[in-house]
């Protein structure tokens, strides 16, 4: 069995077979996009045939995991929007929406001779049906999140807080469990305790995880001292 609101330092294949089935209210996460980025312990530059078996075999674990109706949400880079699709789409999930992060640190002349890349798709897929999102005639929430990811920490692949949190208010109720298989830094974590969810995390790399576990702490003390 697997405890809540804890990060868990390995691989989430490993982890993810003490979730019992349909138990996680939502999966909210950032994958590998494979793109050789240089992650302490995980050597992000697999062969498109590997890398997509590997990515499989994990939404495989997701979708046995998750609750009928409920959400797997997860960013990706723009090429990899039409391979997820169908993949998912095999496994038995249902696409529900494209969303877009743009971060607008990323201006023109970041990638010369190339496009610019300035923002990063957001997926959503459902599991057996669907449940309607937290927002009444789709007030106070878009479609598109213009965000900075969070400075000071030193992790190749941040998140945008707000983006997060807005996305975890939208898709899941308070106490509601969400994974995070690829938490990094800890942004989904600080997203449910700013939420009243709980949450589950798996990261790969000690150094990472003791830096999402400071994260925590600190946002379980600005939420002590805000009650």
């Amino acid at each position: 069995m697997i405890e809540i609101n804890k990060i868990y330092n390995e691989d989430c294949l490993e982890g993810m077979k003490r979730i019992p089935d349909n138990s996680i209210d939502l999966v909210l996460t950032d994958p590998p996009y494979n793109i050789n980025l240089k992650y302490n312990t995980y050597k992000d530059k697999k062969s498109e045939k590997e890398f997509w078996d590997w990515i499989e075999k994990i939404y495989i674990e997701l979708y046995r995991i998750l609750k009928n109706k409920s959400h797997l949400t997860f960013t990706c880079s723009q090429k990899q929007i039409w391979i997820y699709r169908p993949l998912l789409e095999k496994i038995g999930f249902d696409f529900r929406h494209l969303s877009i992060w743009h971060n607008p640190k990323r201006k023109a002349g970041s990638y010369p001779g190339q496009w610019t890349y300035c923002w990063e798709a957001i997926m959503d897929f459902t599991k057996n049906g669907f449940k309607k999102l937290n927002n009444k005639n789709s007030v106070g929430y878009m479609d598109i999140w213009i965000e900075e990811p969070p400075k000071n920490i030193k992790h190749p692949a941040k998140r945008p807080v707000n983006c997060w949190r807005d996305l975890v208010n939208l898709l899941t109720n308070e106490n509601d469990i969400v994974l995070d298989p690829f938490i990094g830094s800890g942004t989904t974590a600080v997203a449910c305790i700013n939420t009243n969810r709980q949450f589950i995390g798996f990261e790969l790399d000690k150094h990472y995880c003791e830096i999402a576990n400071e994260r925590i702490q600190k946002a379980l003390a600005e939420k002590e001292v805000g009650e």
